[in-house]
């Protein structure tokens, strides 16, 4: 070996031949062709060069057993794994694999070539950073060229090959899947026996490996695991928990060789892929993540045995965009063993990070080809299709690309879903709900759309049928294959299977071109499995079908399966008949011309407005309901929920059959009055006369109907006596008698049930289909709403949540005096700086007063104080309200562990009964009974709007005020019965009151906003029978304009008091005494400049309104008009605040000298204004033109021009009007153009007389010499003939 290493120690690249330095360049080709090319040609050059030297001079002892070209080209190769030069890497490993199948062993060990590596690709732990990354991933090449040549491997070889890639492997863990790779091509190629030394020598670390515990394992291990599980000695077994104990065994080449073993491997799949061993997997699996984009080498054996035969392959169908991995298996996957797959692991990811995400996108890729019709459901899971529509429907999420590319690949799928039974009617029914939008939304294609187009009654039936089979046989689904270790477990898994079912057969209920009668046979199948249980003696003839699928249906369906169907049931009802009603509230011809402007529209709507057009249905018919109530037509009834109350009537009479649920006397006999009174209602509306009645009866019956089904659904949620009450509103609603006098109303029990239905709370059924019928009936009786029934209503919203605080009012708040409020307001802002008196916006936080006092007084008249907390009503007040509120408002405010649900309880019931008022504000607006809810709904609004409050309730109650308040208030202030509905006297005083304090005092900008619209409505509604202004509002008025005025802290606004002039014009005269006197005595500039602004408001009033409705106002301001000249003084000389406050405050004041021959057009402006002050002025203009700049000067030359252009000692009426400058502009423009016109003419006469002359002397043809006039063409002479057109228009002019 010395003379070896002697000829290795002379040997260098300029040795060796240019041939042979060129195949070295070539094996870092990144041309695989040229790789291969060059690693033929090196390793045939150092065959030769070996064989020259062995023939050479056999007899010379010291001749070296090696070439030193040989010896030179091993150790370059091996230098080159460690090169990241383009394809160095493949190249050398393939160059040194193929010498090593090429040259024998004696001549070039294997010991030789672990030792260049060991020399060359040190990972000992000197080199770092990048060229330790090289030197470890050369080395597992060149472990993998060893492994992969043609030489038998002995024990000791393959024992330091595997010793030298899990020391690699352990080091780093991004080149684990690498190495492991390795190893499992080593474990594969070597004998049984060495593979068992291999995994006896704790060196090795592979035994490590595989026993480890799955939390501490790696998906590499499980690689290893599971394809080295037939050749693993059962000792060894027992202690790796990566695989299933006690399962047997697939075949030993069952991974390389899967289809000539593909029904072998069926009980070591089912053990593996039992949920139990799927979730002790769950972190070994999640951590294959890790080759994120890629999948990792662990997927497709674990996809090995799940399906039968399967390989990864290129996908050449799909579209470009698509392509990647696709499984192509020749079996199906064991009962239960994909639903396990997908429920364990392909949820856990999808509810982790984006990487694993992807992970569970990549899974379905593969799994999406061998799908059967029935496995549909399972893959399409919520969980997916949440995940899936989220990046789909954004193209800012992560994973959006990824989403795109399964679209596409659903799209392919679905072209070819027809080959497969029940694939197309299982996909079409899946797709058409994803992201809850449908698949063709999303994707902007008619793919569902195309897989609906063959679907008829028929195969729609068969399909129902066959998902009613599997329903009916859910435990032979599941239980082959999985060794439960008790009942309970079979259950459930037996519940999961029947959901699924239940979930696809509501699919197919909401296509929207799925025949009635396949809606109706699912909504009686859901009806049967959620209410009853069945017996022997139920099936025989006339008995319905779905009884003897109940009967088959073994075990019988769990509570949770029945709620769940029950719950179904009532959202598909409810479903069907609102897509019922929309479609019949179009007409024909509007949806033959809409359909294609429909289709564009959905194709371009962004997915928010695609969103909005997923509750169109129930919208429109919302909508047709309102219109038919309105034009007095009948609402559509519902066929769906009548003929499954029908059906359910029926099937309960059957003999055999029993409720799931049992109910108790009480309600057993609500039920039955509650069908009396059906049956009696449906009568009456087959001869209803008139289309009110119809409508009401048809709302009646809606009612009835759905409260027998959530009778059967929840017996424990629903009172009995509601039905009892509802036969008391049946008779006082459509009987001609009287009730008797000791009774209460009618309208007022019904707005209790009413209250007690939508106060329904702790139901896991869907409310809104009760919560619509309650509505509808109320809308159609809301016209015959009690004032005692609205007060119901009012208290409801009224009630305040647990643990506010209480208000207290500031009490020198309406202190008689100003000098008082003036004072205090200066010792308040004594400390501030002088530029703080411009900005009023930013008022003192302070103490707001307690509601109960002041609502009381409004609502009842009296000033006693009292609490607004349902639990402290008195006994008059308890009596006032229904039993059944006040238990529901006591049940939902219940505290202790579960109060933050019973907050939102009460949240959700205010909701509800304040859509029952919009309904009664809409439909009777100019009720009188509207105001006394104002205090009510203002003390609501000030508690949702404090600290931990409910903001959306906030919103919505001031939404509800500005709507109250738009309506038109009646002048009578009494009920037809006579009781006082419109509070007087002390009771209105104190409205006022509390409604002008929260408006200027509180801290919530709603409350404030609210607070003034109330306010304003109530002094335009507080009117005598004579048709003036009541004392409280005169006095209440005052209030406000001296509050505004003198109070610091006050957050009133000046559209405030501009909207009272321009809405009521009996206020205007009381304003403008204080009016006047406030704006003279403002205490600050910016005040000044409200005053200003008020008095515009009032002139434009008084012009605006006609000359006979406002003499006595007019009349009553004459006097003050010298007030404006006061004003514009002050504006001009800069009293009124800063320049933006100067410029608002001019700019108003020209206004009001604009306005003022409007409304005073037989006098002058001087004899209004005084000749002095007028002169005053003038001046004060004309001394602040020299220094105003910008937008004041602007202002201040319009106010010099509106004082200077006209005769101040005539009447505005004996003005000329002069005429605009627009129309003096136009006038002007005309005249040119009239001017140009003719001299146009007179210029072209001239050219005419030439050209004749030129035709006469050249003796043109054609046209010309006919006598036409072609159009001039001058060149030459253009400044001559320029000046001859213009000498001519000016001898025009």
């Amino acid at each position: 070996m010395d003379a070896v290493n002697a000829t290795e120690a002379s040997m260098n690249a300029r040795d060796v031949g240019e041939q042979v330095l060129k195949y070295f360049w070539d094996l870092a080709s990144l041309d695989e062709n040229a790789r291969s090319t060059a690693a033929e040609g090196l390793v045939a050059e150092l065959k030769a060069s070996q064989a020259n030297l062995a023939s050479g001079n056999a007899t010379n002892n010291k001749q070296p057993s090696q070439s030193p070209s040989l010896v030179y080209g091993v150790k370059r190769l091996v230098r080159g794994l460690g090169s990241g030069r383009q394809g160095a890497r493949q190249g050398y490993a393939l160059a040194l694999g193929k010498l090593l199948s090429d040259v024998p062993d004696h001549t070039l060990p294997v010991d030789q070539v672990l030792k260049v590596m060991s020399s060359e690709l040190d990972v000992s732990g000197q080199a770092k950073g990048t060229e330790a990354h090289d030197q470890m991933l050369g080395k597992i090449f060149g472990f993998a060229a060893i492994v992969r040549c043609k030489r038998a491997m002995d024990q000791e070889t393959a024992t330091k090959c595997a010793e030298g890639l899990i020391q690699i492997a352990n080091k780093k863990s991004f080149l684990r899947e690498l190495a492991a790779n390795v190893l499992l091509d080593l474990t594969d190629k070597v004998e049984p026996e060495i593979l068992a030394h291999i995994l006896n020598t704790d060196s090795c670390g592979l035994k490590a490996w595989l026993s480890a515990a799955p939390a501490d394992s790696h998906p590499e291990a499980l690689l290893l695991a599971l394809h080295l599980w037939p050749s693993l000695p059962q000792s060894l077994l027992h202690d790796i928990k990566l695989l299933p104990a006690g399962a047997e065994p697939p075949p030993t080449d069952y991974f390389t060789n899967a289809d000539a073993h593909k029904d072998l491997a069926g009980p070591a799949a089912a053990a593996f892929f039992a949920e139990k061993h799927l979730q002790k997997l769950l972190p070994v699996l999640r951590a294959s993540s890790s080759s994120h984009p890629r999948l990792h080498s662990v997927w497709p054996t674990i996809l090995a045995l799940l399906l039968p035969g399967f390989t990864a392959v290129k996908d050449a169908d799909a579209v470009k965009e698509a392509a990647g991995q696709q499984a192509k298996a020749k079996g199906m996957a064991g009962p239960g063993q994909l639903e396990a797959l997908w429920r364990v692991v392909a949820h856990d990811l999808l509810a982790s990070s984006h990487e694993r995400k992807s992970l569970a996108f990549q899974l379905f890729t593969i799994l999406l080809p061998n799908l059967q019709a029935d496995q549909v459901p399972v893959v399409f899971s919520r969980t997916f299709l949440r995940c899936f529509s989220n990046n789909l429907i954004s193209s800012k999420t992560y994973l959006h690309s990824s989403a795109q590319r399964i679209a596409q690949r659903l799209i392919v799928f679905a072209s070819k879903a027809r080959t497969v039974p029940g694939m197309q009617i299982a996909l079409a029914v899946t797709l058409q709900g994803v992201g809850g939008l449908g698949f063709d939304r999303l994707t902007k294609t008619n793919t569902v759309t195309k897989l609906l187009q063959n679907l008829d009654a028929s195969s729609l039936e068969v399909y129902i049928q066959q998902l009613q089979d599997q329903f009916a046989k859910g435990h032979k689904h599941v239980a082959k294959g999985h060794n439960h270790d008790n009942t309970a477990e079979g259950d459930q898994d037996v519940d999961k299977a029947r959901q699924r079912v239940v979930e696809q057969l509501c699919s197919i209920a909401a296509i929207k071109s799925a025949p009635a009668s396949i809606k109706t046979q699912v909504l009686k199948f859901l009806a049967v499995h959620a209410f009853f249980a069945v017996s022997s003696s139920a099936v025989g003839k006339g008995k319905p079908k779905e009884l003897k699928l109940a009967l088959q249906t073994q075990p019988p369906p769990s509570p949770q399966l029945r709620r769940m169907c029950s719950a179904r049931l009532l959202a598909l009802i409810d479903s069907a008949t609102k897509a019922a009603a929309a479609q019949a509230s179009v007409p024909a011809d509007s949806k033959l011309k809409s359909k294609s402007r429909k289709r564009k529209a959905a194709e371009l709507a962004e997915p928010a407005e695609v969103a909005d057009q997923a509750e169109a249905p129930a919208a429109a018919a919302e909508a047709a309901a309102e219109a038919a109530a309105a034009t007095g037509q009948a609402r559509p009834e519902s066929p769906f929920l009548a003929e499954v109350v029908s059906f359910v009537s029926k099937v309960q009479r059957s003999a055999g059959v029993a409720l799931a649920v049992e109910l108790s006397e009480d309600l057993d006999e609500a039920l039955s009055k509650l069908r009396e009174r059906e049956a009696l209602a449906a009568t009456k509306l087959a001869t209803a006369t008139s289309g009110v009645q119809g409508q009401q009866l048809r709302a009646m019956l809606g009612l009835m109907r759905w409260l027998q089904l959530y009778i059967l659904a929840d017996p424990a949620a629903t009172q009995p006596d509601v039905a009892v009450d509802l036969e008391g509103v049946f008779k006082g609603a459509f009987s001609k008698g009287k009730s008797a006098a000791d009774e209460p109303h009618w309208m007022d029990v019904l707005v209790d049930i009413l209250l007690s239905l939508l106060g329904r709370a702790g139901d896991a059924l869907p409310f809104a289909p009760l919560r619509e019928a309650c509505e509808a009936l109320f809308r159609a009786f809301a016209d015959q709403v009690t004032p005692q029934g609205f007060r119901d209503m009012v208290r409801v919203v009224q009630q305040a949540a647990a643990g506010q605080d209480d208000e207290e009012e500031d009490d020198d708040m309406f202190e008689e005096g100003a000098e008082a409020d003036v004072a205090a307001a200066e010792d308040a802002s004594a400390d501030s700086s002088d530029a703080s008196d411009d900005d009023e916006e930013e008022g003192d936080e302070d103490a707001e007063m307690d509601d109960g006092a002041a609502v009381a007084a409004a609502l009842d008249g009296s000033d006693d104080s009292g609490t607004s907390d349902e639990e402290d009503f008195n006994d008059d007040q308890m009596f006032q309200m229904d039993d059944k509120i006040a238990a529901a408002l006591k049940v939902m405010a219940r505290g202790g562990a579960n109060a933050r649900e019973s907050q939102e309880a009460i949240s959700s019931f205010k909701f509800r009964v304040i859509g029952l008022l919009e309904i009664y504000v809409k439909k009777v607006p100019n009720s009188p009974v509207l105001p006394t809810a104002l205090p009510a709904l203002l003390a609501a609004l000030t508690a949702a709007c404090q600290q931990g409050g409910d903001a959306a309730l906030a919103n919505r109650l001031k939404a509800m005020i500005t709507a109250m308040t738009k309506a038109k208030a009646e002048a009578a202030n009494a009920s037809p019965t006579g009781a006082a509905t419109v509070p007087e006297g002390e009771a209105m005083t104190a409205l006022l009151r509390r409604t002008l304090y929260l408006a200027s005092r509180h801290k919530d900008k709603k409350v404030t906003a609210a607070a003034a619209t109330a306010f304003a409505y109530l002094l335009r509604s507080s009117t005598t029978a004579e048709g003036s202004l009541s004392p409280e509002a005169i006095a209440a008025l005052k209030s406000a304009l001296d509050d505004f005025f003198d109070k610091k802290k006050s957050k009133l606004r000046r559209k405030l008091f501009e909207e009272l002039m321009s809405r009521a014009p009996l206020l205007k005269g009381i304003m403008l005494p204080a009016l006047v006197h406030h704006t003279k005595t403002a205490r600050s500039a910016y005040v000044k400049a409200d005053g200003i602004a008020l008095l515009l408001a009032f002139l434009r009033s008084c012009a605006n309104k006609g000359q006979q409705s406002v003499t006595f106002v007019a009349d009553a301001f004459r006097c003050h008009v010298p007030l404006i000249a006061e004003l514009a003084v002050a504006s001009v000389s800069g009293d009124v605040g800063q320049s933006a406050r100067q410029f608002e405050a001019l700019k108003d004041i020209c206004a009001c000298f604009e306005q003022l021959p409007k409304v005073y057009p037989q006098d002058s402006l001087q004899g209004l204004m005084g000749k002095q002050n007028l002169q005053l002025v003038l001046q004060s203009a004309t001394q602040a033109h020299d220094s105003a700049k910008g937008k004041v000067d602007a202002q201040v030359k319009r106010l010099q021009r509106l004082l200077t252009e006209k005769d101040s000692r005539v009447a505005f009426a004996q003005h000329v009007k002069p005429i605009s400058n627009k129309k003096a502009k136009k006038e002007e423009a005309a005249a040119k153009k009239a001017m140009r016109k003719e001299a146009a003419a007179t210029s072209g006469a001239v050219i005419k007389k030439k050209k004749k002359k030129v035709k006469k002397v050249k003796g043109l043809k054609g046209k010309a010499a006919v006598g036409g006039a072609p159009k001039p063409k001058i060149k030459k002479n253009k400044d001559k003939y320029n000046k001859k057109k213009l000498a001519s228009s000016k001898a025009v002019k």
